[in-house]
């Protein structure tokens, strides 16, 4: 069934888009910079597990047992990641919706003319 659009229902819809923008914006900074603070924190684990380790170890061996050492950090850093990509697409979704509605609008518009 299709639906008929006016424009009150076009600007309620792009109020909406526009809403839900913002607070995905607002998530997103706040994801940036936990993410930041959670690979800041895994690299930190990380290369004081390599300084810790003594004598003539192969670099491979040292980097292996550096990210043993440090698995919670790693994960909660890709962890982090992973929502803040999510969410940078989720903007990117609200984006063209809001580019459709205003088309929708402009060609509303034009047909009440």
């Amino acid at each position: 069934m299709d639906e008929i659009l006016n424009q009150v229902d076009i600007e309620r819809r792009i109020l909406r888009v526009t809403d839900a923008l913002d607070e995905q914006t607002d998530l997103f900074s706040k994801l940036s910079v936990s993410r930041a603070e959670a690979e800041a924190e895994y690299r930190h684990a990380f290369a004081r597990a390599i300084v810790e380790q003594d004598g003539k170890i192969p670099v491979a061996t040292k980097e292996a047992v550096a990210h043993m050492k440090s698995p919670d950090a790693f994960r909660q850093w890709k962890i982090l990641e992973a929502r803040e990509k999510a969410t940078q697409q989720k903007l990117t979704s609200l984006r063209s919706q809001l580019d459709a509605l205003r088309t929708i609008a402009a060609n509303v518009r034009n047909l009440t003319r």
